[in-house]
């Protein structure tokens, strides 16, 4: 290699050197193991805050006395192997996680080149929090998935004793009556005690009727079918109530009514299981494209200030309303403090949104 060639090369050494955006250090390992600054690019007292003039013959230690030991033992190793030896770690001093490349440059220097990561790590940790409450958000969904499974069980299951210890035994009663009156004939008394257990039973369809599809929501829309709610299930419990939602009859979508009456009326069941209310507001709400249904008890609150965010949500009726309302659109918003009450806010579009694949006709 000519001098000139030579000359070349350092010059375009001492460019990249100077220019680079990687901080750049170069050290000498002395015969006892010492590590000692030769020199470092500007870059290098950008990110590590330190002046080239206060750094430079100055001992590895003396500069960063408490440094993690990878940084240090690096330089050493390649020296010592001379081969480029890797290392990553957070630089507590200079608050970034870094990764560093030591090379041997002669049998007794090293070069190291240091490339920030800090933004890549952060975006890492975000990214295992991110799957972390992901693994979390699917365990809930399956418990969820699981516990809905058991609920509509136990539904059916309710149901068919109710219909097999009421309806089926006054239905049992009355016939066995209805044939004793055939072959002996019937007085007045007991021909009305007959009507009075065919009325008996018709009370108890009803309410069976009620419980599983509510005549009312789609005869009469829902603000009549929730105002109906509301009686059936509060005034029996001394819980008084109110209710403000003007007069439409075709407020949204038959399926949008019915998920928000099944909603409103899981959300008044929990007020009387636990809220200890004594009143309850029911307000609805309609925009141009949604509607919202409105549940506010005075009763004691949750047990801490409570904000409902995605991911967040504990307690099996609020997380699976959310569920039911996250791939429509809809949310559900929660306003609570202890011994101050809970406002709940359901908010639905009007229509249900079409299925991949439908066509809106």
């Amino acid at each position: 290699m000519t001098t000139e060639d030579r000359g070349l090369n350092d010059l375009s050494y001492r460019i990249f050197f100077e220019r680079t955006f990687d901080p750049i250090s170069l050290y000498k390992v002395e015969e006892d193991g010492t590590v000692r600054f030769l020199d470092i690019n500007p870059a290098y007292e950008r990110v590590m805050g330190v002046e080239k003039k206060n750094v430079v013959g100055k001992t590895f230690f003396e500069v960063w006395p408490d440094v993690e030991s990878c940084w240090h033992e690096i330089i050493k190793e390649c020296v010592t192997s001379q081969g480029s030896v890797h290392c990553e770690s957070h630089c507590e001093d200079v608050k970034k996680y870094l990764e560093a490349i030591a090379f041997p440059i002669l049998p007794d220097r090293a070069s190291v080149i240091f490339l920030d990561r800090t933004r890549w790590k952060k975006s890492e940790e975000k990214l295992r929090e991110k799957q972390k409450k992901l693994l979390e958000y699917r365990e809930e969904l399956r418990s969820l998935a699981a516990r809905l499974t058991l609920s509509e069980e136990e539904t059916r299951r309710s149901i068919a004793g109710q219909i097999h210890d009421s309806i089926g035994y006054s239905l049992v009663s009355l016939l066995h009556s209805l044939q004793h009156l055939k072959k002996t004939g019937c007085t007045v008394e007991q021909l009305d005690h007959a009507i009075d257990s065919v009325e008996s039973i018709i009370g108890q369809s009803r309410e069976l009727i009620f419980q599983v599809s509510p005549p009312t929501l789609y005869d009469l829309g829902l603000n009549p079918a929730l105002e109906s709610l509301a009686e059936h299930l509060l005034s029996p419990k001394g819980i008084s109530y109110d209710f403000q939602g003007g007069n439409l009859v075709h407020q949204a979508d038959d399926q949008i009514c019915v998920l928000l009456y099944q909603m409103t009326r899981e959300l008044l069941i929990n007020v009387i299981k636990h809220s200890r209310a004594t009143h309850v507001s029911i307000r609805v709400h309609r925009g141009p494209s949604k509607i919202q249904v409105v549940v506010e008890d005075n009763g004691i609150g949750f047990p801490k200030p409570f904000t409902l965010k995605w991911g967040r949500l504990k307690g099996f009726g609020l997380f699976s309303i959310r569920e039911r309302l996250h791939p429509i659109g809809g949310s559900v918003q929660v306003i609570s403090e202890p011994g101050k009450g809970a406002t709940i806010a359901m908010t639905a579009p009007l229509k249900m949104p079409l299925e991949e694949g439908a066509n809106p006709s």
